[in-house]
């Protein structure tokens, strides 16, 4: 059973550590010039345009033929309004599903089976889980994905 604990922690580890804290303005450096994005103020009223630079105390942006730039003490949230990818959806639910099927068939040829067979378990439902996962990632629309947000805001 320890074994499963370690594996299941370190098939997890990655992904819990993987998303930066949201109320870094820093995170603006990986927006790409020319990128779709939301900016909402502090009042709520959101913003569209393309993603131009930012600096310490604002961030740039085109709104139509305008360039439009907004205070950092008045941005609360800054999102992503490109087109979601499905296949980046499909192989996200297939590393997810891959997982959980390897942690099923681990724990349903440890609990119901004689030690040795837990691998013919994981063999069967590894698949299952990954083909599950890619089906329902790419069924899901994505959700959008926020590049900063102000501490006190919730999602």
């Amino acid at each position: 059973m320890r074994t499963l604990g370690l594996l299941v922690a370190l098939i997890t580890s990655p992904w819990a550590f993987a998303q930066s804290s949201l109320d870094r303005w820093d995170n603006l450096g990986q927006v790409q010039a020319g990128r779709r994005i939301e900016v909402v103020d502090k009042k709520m009223k959101p913003v569209q345009g393309s993603f131009i630079s930012y600096s310490q105390d604002a961030i740039l942006l085109r709104v139509g033929q305008d360039q439009v730039s907004i205070p950092r003490a008045e941005v609360a949230s800054v999102k992503d309004r490109e087109k979601p990818s499905r296949a980046r959806n499909a192989l996200l639910g297939l590393a997810i599903g891959a997982a959980g099927g390897l942690s099923a068939g681990a724990i349903a040829g440890m609990t119901y089976h004689e030690e040795g067979e837990t691998g013919v378990f994981i063999l069967v439902f590894t698949p299952i889980g990954a083909g599950i996962g890619a089906g329902v990632g790419a069924a899901l629309p994505a959700g959008q994905n926020t590049f900063y947000r102000v501490g006190s805001l919730q999602p």
